[in-house]
This record gives C-alpha cells, structure tokens and sequence, in this order.
C-alpha cells in the first residue's frame, strides 16, 4: 500500500509539473511592422480576440525605418515581419534564413503601394523631371527599387538623379512636405497624405514586378512551430476576411493604431488585402536582375529559397 501511495504521488506531481512546463514561447509571435497600413490585419486580430481564442500570444513590434526591422530580424528579436521581395532577398544574400509565406497586398490599377512624389512648389511634373534633381530615399530597399526602375522606364540613368539617403520614413515625408528635397519615395499612407497637403504624384509601383508587401518568417521558427503558424495564419486570414469585407469599418482603428492620419481618414481607399498566395517566379526575377545591377551577390536567390508554402498547403 506504502509503495502504491508513493508510486500515486509521483504520478500526481509528474501530471502537476507538466501543467505548469512554460508553453508561452510555443504560442508566442513576435511581429515586426513599419509605418505603413499592412499593419491592419494584425492590429484587428488582436483587438478582435482571434489571436487569444487561437491561443496564440502576439506582440507588434513597431519600427521607423526598414534598417531597425532588418537589425531585429538578424538579432532573432521578432519571428516574423512585414518585408517586401528586395529586402527579404538581401537578408537571403546575407544568410539569414527567413522566408515569405504569404503576399499581404499588390499595387492596382487604382492604387500604389509605392509612389514618387514631387514637393509642394517644386515645380516637377514628371518623372522625367528628375533629371538633376534631388530624391529622398532609403537606398538597398524597396523604395530605391520603385524609383530605379521608374527611372529606367522613362530612360533615365540611375545617376542623372541625386539620392539623398533618409532611412526614417517619417522624416522622409517631413524633408519632402517642407521643400528639403525636391522629391522623395514613400509608401501608402504617407504617400496619399503628401499628396493631399500639396504634393504631386509623379510616378507608382502599379505595373513593376516585384513591389508588393509580403510577410515573413523565420525559418527555424516555422519548422520548431509549425501547428502555431498555422494557428496564426488562420487567425490572419480571418482578419484579413474581415477588412475586406467591410474596409470602411476599419477606418477608426487604422487612425488610432494603424498610422492612417487623421487628414485623410474620410477619402483614403484601402487596396485589398490578398489571400494565402506566394510571389511568382518572375516577380522574384525582376527583383533579382536588379540587384545583379547593383553588384549584390545574388547565387542564393531563388523563388525555392526565398518562399514558404507552409500557409499555401496548411490555411487557404
């Protein structure tokens, strides 16, 4: 009876210690999100409770520029970020495994993600117009992207055009919207509000391969956590169902947690977000030749390498 008791109480305090073996970083995300409306569908699944009834704990993580989310990402201090194709193949070129598991939104015919802007009295028209003028931007990003090859579009060289390296988007529509620089690229919303407070649209990303906003992750993290990816991922689509359903709901929060400013809450139009899809091929391509064009070591860059179906076969 004695041993019985004693092999009882072992039971009891194995079944105990188990409840209590700390799960939190099983179902713990980290996103990292810049300035820019992509920020949404994870701001309404948390605020909506789908991150919490998927049992998932998620923290946003907020960055000003594309160089404090890539230092997060290569320090392992979030899991996941909102990326674009050039920036994540950088990181692929550098050897730091992270991958895209879905696109979150692709420029239309009606909207950009992207757009070069000229400021308030600088007299610029067109792209063209660039030609020996100054442009704000972040250089090695998506934003120098957009702007090279609309550049090239209208045969301009890349160096008839002085780039004025300002990392911090924010700081990027200030230097524009007060004539520091004659020009600048940014991404929506900021780009809609430059243009309501007098800038001029010179140029977008509708039409160039390559440009959309993708989320990803690490590599490591999808494998170690493959049933809490796909928990996020359904709780992401979800969120996503949601605003496409009825964009105008979102407006409010957008303003009051998403950067969407207040001057434009009423006229801003959100473009849809996309379903599980992962980039094709040549979009990766278009990205790829360019950085060839740069001198960036591109061997490792393949559509394989740098796109996760992990979403595509487990949530759509």
């Amino acid at each position: 009876m004695k041993r019985f008791s004693v092999f009882f109480c072992l039971i009891i305090g194995l079944i105990t210690a188990s409840m209590f073996i700390p799960n939190a970083e099983a179902s713990s995300i980290r996103i990292g999100v810049l300035p820019i409306l992509e920020s949404l569908p994870f701001i309404v699944a948390q605020e909506r409770g789908l991150f919490q009834s998927s049992g998932l704990k998620v923290e946003i993580v907020s960055f000003a520029s594309a160089l404090e989310r890539d230092s997060a990402i290569q320090s392992g201090a979030i899991h996941g970020a909102i990326h674009d194709i050039l920036g994540i193949s950088l990181l692929r070129s550098k050897e730091i495994p992270f991958t895209i598991v879905t696109n979150m939104t692709v420029p239309t015919s009606k909207k950009d993600l992207f757009v070069v802007l000229a400021s308030p009295g600088s007299g610029l028209k067109g792209i063209e117009e660039l030609r020996g003028n100054e442009i704000g931007l972040s250089s090695h990003t998506i934003a120098e992207y957009v702007t090279d090859s609309l550049l090239s579009l209208k045969g301009l060289k890349i160096d008839e055009v002085k780039k004025v390296e300002v990392k911090k988007i924010p700081l990027r529509f200030q230097m524009l919207m007060e004539g520091k620089v004659k020009a600048a690229t940014l991404p929506e919303p900021l780009a809609s509000l430059a243009i309501f407070q007098g800038a001029r649209k010179l140029g977008g990303d509708y039409g160039l391969k390559g440009t959309q906003v993708v989320l990803v992750f690490q590599e490591s993290f999808i494998r170690a956590e493959s049933e809490t990816m796909i928990r996020f991922g359904r709780a992401y689509g979800q969120a996503v169902r949601m605003i496409n359903e009825d964009p105008l709901r979102w407006r409010e929060l957008l303003v009051e947690k998403g950067r969407l400013p207040t001057p434009i809450k009423d006229i801003f139009t959100l473009n849809p977000f996309s379903d599980i899809q992962i980039p094709r091929p040549e979009e990766i391509q278009a990205v790829k030749t360019w950085m060839e064009g740069k001198g960036f070591e591109t061997s490792k860059i393949t559509h394989s390498s740098l796109v996760n179906d992990v979403w595509v076969k487990g949530v759509r």
